[in-house]
């Protein structure tokens, strides 16, 4: 065996046993996360669901309303709706809970908390491992090792001959369990390798994401994307506090960017910060966008547009991390064969393991022999000529 597929080797046995637990967690939640938003509406249609009725109230009757249930509370972002069925998410803030109201009738729906419920478990399980920061980083890091464990295997994978390709690549079903899961781990973790590079580098990365953020824009040689938000003046706006419009707003960023589609709106929450409304501008990836338009919060007058079809390269590629980690590109077909393919880690890991343990029970040496007693044991009945032969005296030794 070569030098590197023997550290290879080493790697991929002891990296997998190590990884194999957080692998299966991880790629599980992940692969029931891709229908996340039809899970939610599954789960909780009161709160996720709305019947269509006409036009939608103004945006500002939905704060009124959030006003009448939470006075005094200044809210955080809003989760515009981007489908006719779909409600406005208000959030008062990273802990506190999220208000659901009726768009078109502009009435609360009722409240959660961000950590409330199964599929915002399994979402806190999938990212941080129920665990915060720590878990997080436990994740990231996770992925990075996944991304060695995918390419040491390629290593172990590739055929010493020619002949050999076609063994490499196929299962054979008729050859026993063993040789079945023996299969399953070479040549599923062959035909799942590109999909384990792309989700395990682009998870790693919304973890590391400042770190990924600066790197791309340094090999580039470009900026990060978007630069800091502009500051309004705190003077001007002092005398016009809460009179802010959040609908006029809204019609100054569709004016601006017509074509686009509003997905959020972010409440300033100092006194010199703007109205931010980030919005979707075809033919972008991202779900959500990633263009922002700012807004003086007195009068809606735009102080600064970040077009992210405008934006530099390393920007560009970033922004494509997030769709393509969680299939957001291609439409139903793709989403399912995110959930199958996402079940890969877990399935290698399992597969894995039942080849290591395979190999090390043969390697175990045999348990020892039962003592003989009188209970465990029976005479040896000898043949009559054998008989005859063991009493027949033995012959002088040859001279």
């Amino acid at each position: 065996m070569s030098t590197l597929r023997r550290v290879s080797s080493w790697i991929h046995l002891y990296g997998g046993l190590a990884l194999g637990g957080l692998l299966i967690v991880i790629s599980v939640s992940g692969s029931a996360l891709v229908f996340e938003d039809a899970l939610k509406a599954w789960l909780r249609p009161d709160l996720h669901r709305v019947a269509p009725a006409g036009e939608r109230a103004p945006l500002d009757e939905v704060f009124d309303a959030v006003e009448d249930a939470h006075p005094g509370v200044t809210p955080w972002i809003v989760n515009l709706p981007t489908a006719p069925t779909e409600p406005a998410v208000v959030r008062l803030g990273p802990d506190a809970p999220s208000v659901y109201v009726d768009p078109y009738r502009a009435t609360v729906l009722g409240e959660r908390r961000p950590d409330a419920g199964l599929v915002n478990t399994v979402v806190d399980l999938h990212v941080e491992l129920l665990a915060g920061r720590t878990g997080g980083l436990l994740v990231g890091v996770s992925g990075l090792l996944l991304v060695v464990l995918a390419l040491t295997g390629l290593v172990l994978w590739w055929p010493r001959r020619l002949t050999a390709l076609w063994r490499a690549l196929r299962v054979a079903w008729r050859q026993g369990a063993g040789r079945i899961n023996y299969d399953l781990h070479r040549a599923g973790g062959f035909y799942t390798m590109l999909f384990v590079l792309l989700t395990a580098l682009t998870g790693s990365a919304f973890i590391f994401y400042p770190t990924t953020q600066q790197m791309l824009a340094t090999v580039t040689a470009t900026n990060p994307w978007p630069p800091p938000a502009p500051t309004v003046s705190a003077d001007r706006d002092a005398d016009e506090a809460g009179t802010v419009s959040y609908q006029a707003v809204m019609r100054a960023a569709t004016a601006t960017l017509p074509e686009a589609e509003p997905t959020f709106l972010y409440v300033p929450q100092e006194p010199d910060a703007p109205v931010t409304v980030r919005l979707r501008t075809p033919p972008e990836w991202h779900p959500n966008g990633r263009s922002f338009v700012y807004a003086r919060p007195s009068d809606a007058s735009v102080l600064r547009v970040d077009d992210a079809r405008k934006a530099p390269l390393g920007a560009q590629v970033l922004q494509t991390f997030y769709p393509l980690h969680i299939g957001a590109v291609g439409g139903l077909v793709v989403k399912w064969l995110y959930v199958i393919f996402g079940l890969s880690p877990a399935v290698l890991s399992v597969t894995g393991t039942v080849i290591w343990y395979q190999r090390w029970r043969t390697r175990t040496p045999n348990e020892a022999a039962p003592v003989a007693t009188e209970e465990n044991t029976r005479p040896v009945v000898v043949p009559e000529d054998r008989q005859a032969r063991t009493d027949a005296p033995s012959l002088p030794p040859r001279p």
